[in-house]
């Protein structure tokens, strides 16, 4: 028989007994952010014992409610709120009305790179805390990724050829099971790396899955680090951790030798014109032209370099992939009545035929449907409740003259972004998914305009520009995923020419089973997770367009 001793030394007894300690401490120890006074709470019950704590826990398996709530209670009457996460951090929830108020703040008042580094937990996710502290990669990217694109778009069509060739497979007799979100990690994961490190290395098996462990391994630490009291994160934060460095040590074997070489060759073309070698249009490239040109010493070190393609990766690859599955199961699970993929098919045959099948800026901005039917599942079924986060970092908070509250130092303010896109008032039946939303009205002003023998008076002219603004890259009020103003999110106009060529040249060489019913996304706090183990059953057509 065991005794009592025995039990009290048996290490899941020692183990429990750590874990309800930690958890105990992380409830005593755990307050707020910086919050006003002078607000109401979305979650919090009044005299509730821990009530913080608590909270933050119930925010897993509440925040849908919450969200719904505050926005018709607060938000469309113009007012804020507060809400809990189970990250511990509490954020003033702002009403649509007040993001220009937000956003005129400058970055040294309203940081929204502070919210960020929190947010990935900067200090440690990315194996250096200057990553994240300086955010180099944006700048670069802000810099050098438009000019560019014209010349990448090519490349990106070819890529994506190339990886749906490979996994999809071109067999036009039997049907074929994807799962989606396994097989988008690695085709998105090859496609953003033809960006960022070029031939071969994006077409490296290897290499990409390491790529997606370091990326999955964020996504752990993230939901991990919070559920410690802050005092002994210095301590757990490199053992979470430990995963990443391990992807970084391994996927390093491939980057940095790269980078020694690129930055070998491009001294070499510049003291020897002669030197036969041309310069890849990448963010190698791009990194060590605009650090060279800015005298950044630092941001030349192979090594720094290489690990500024992690968090590169990581926001390519995760916020990507969860739109496109997304894309992918709202579509097959609409009703095939419907037309959507014929109609999408309709489309990208004529444009591709128009463009004599090389896809250009000009002939994928054509692809009025595509658009619309990305668009529309991010607004639908995006991942992100919340947006524009920003963290107060000016010593004397931010006011708000209307209501009067203060939002001290440290504190953070965001703006639900769910809620908004599910808004009946200003997306009619907004819980269906509608392909043709947005396209639809562009499609007929098309065809006003080409009926009157293209004449436009002021008042049409007024009503293009508006139309323009309903495209997958236009950020607004109501249409949030990339965020808004100056810090919208510099890719996105890379991922939407990745995404309507992915999309365009699935329509177009494969035939897709209708689903019948949409598999669920789920909930997670803050965060919409799609499907991650549903499948689709895909065919090559016999009679495909793109090969």
């Amino acid at each position: 028989m065991t005794s009592f001793l025995e039990y009290l030394s048996h290490p899941l007894f020692i183990a429990s007994c750590l874990l309800v300690g930690v958890v105990v401490l992380w409830a005593a120890t755990s307050v707020p952010s910086p919050v006003p006074s002078n607000l109401p709470w979305q979650g919090m019950k009044e005299q509730e014992f821990l009530g913080h704590f608590r909270a933050s826990l119930r925010s897993f398996g509440s925040m849908r409610e919450w969200l719904k709530d505050g926005y018709e209670r607060y938000s469309k009457n113009g007012k804020s709120y507060i809400i809990p996460d189970v990250s511990g951090r509490t954020e003033v929830i702002i009403p649509p009305q007040k993001l220009r108020w937000l956003l005129d703040h400058p970055d040294s008042v309203s940081s929204v790179g502070a919210a960020h580094y929190d947010q990935l937990v900067g200090d440690y996710n990315f194996t250096d805390p200057y990553v994240l502290g300086t955010l180099y990669h944006e700048h670069v990217v802000h810099k050098s990724l438009a000019r560019n694109m014209a010349n990448i778009i090519p490349n990106i069509q070819d890529e994506v050829q190339h990886a749906l060739d490979e996994t999809w497979g071109k067999d036009t007799a039997d049907w074929k099971d994807i799962c989606v979100f396994s097989n988008m990690m690695e085709v998105v994961a090859q496609l953003s790396n033809r960006m960022f490190v070029g031939l071969p290395l994006c077409r490296n098996k290897d290499y990409g899955r390491l790529m997606g462990g370091f990326a999955n391994s964020v996504i752990s630490a993230v939901t991990l680090m919070p559920l410690f009291p802050a005092f002994i994160r210095p301590i757990v934060g490199p053992v979470i951790t430990i995963p990443n460095q391990y992807y970084w040590w391994r996927v390093s074997k491939y980057t940095v030798p790269l980078i020694k070489e690129r930055e070998a060759n491009m001294a070499r073309r510049k003291q020897d014109p002669s030197f036969k070698w041309e310069e890849p249009n990448d963010y190698i490239t791009w990194h060590i032209n605009v650090a060279e040109a800015e005298g950044r010493k630092k941001d030349l070190d192979p090594v720094m370099i290489a690990r500024f393609l992690l968090p590169l990766n990581f926001a390519a690859i995760h916020t990507t992939v969860f739109t496109i599955t997304n894309v992918f199961f709202d579509l097959l699970g609409s009703d095939p009545k419907d037309g959507f993929l014929e109609g999408l098919r309709e489309e990208a045959e004529n444009v591709w035929a128009e463009s004599k099948g090389n896809w250009s800026k000009q002939s994928l901005a054509k692809l009025y449907r595509a658009d619309s039917a990305i668009r529309e599942s991010m607004r639908v079924s995006n991942f992100m409740t919340h947006g524009l986060l920003r963290k107060v970092i000016g010593k004397d908070g931010i006011t708000d003259p209307e209501e009067g509250f203060k939002v001290p130092y440290g504190g953070y303010v965001a703006t639900d972004v769910h809620s908004v896109q599910h808004d009946p008032d200003i997306y009619p039946d907004p819980e269906r998914y509608d392909a043709f939303r947005f396209s639809r009205p562009i499609e007929e002003f098309e065809a006003k305009r080409t009926a009157s023998g293209g004449a436009l008076d002021p008042a049409d002219e007024k009503e293009w520009l508006r139309l323009k603004q309903t495209g997958i890259v236009a950020t607004g009020e109501t249409f949030l995923p990339f965020g808004h103003g100056k810090h919208a999110c510099p890719g996105r106009f890379f991922v939407s020419h990745e995404l309507k060529m992915l999309l365009a040249y699935v329509v177009m060489n494969y035939d897709v089973q209708y689903l019948g019913k949409r598999p669920e996304n789920q909930w997670f706090g803050q965060s919409v997770i799609p499907p991650t183990t549903a499948t689709i059953k895909v065919k090559r057509r016999s009679q495909a367009a793109a090969v």
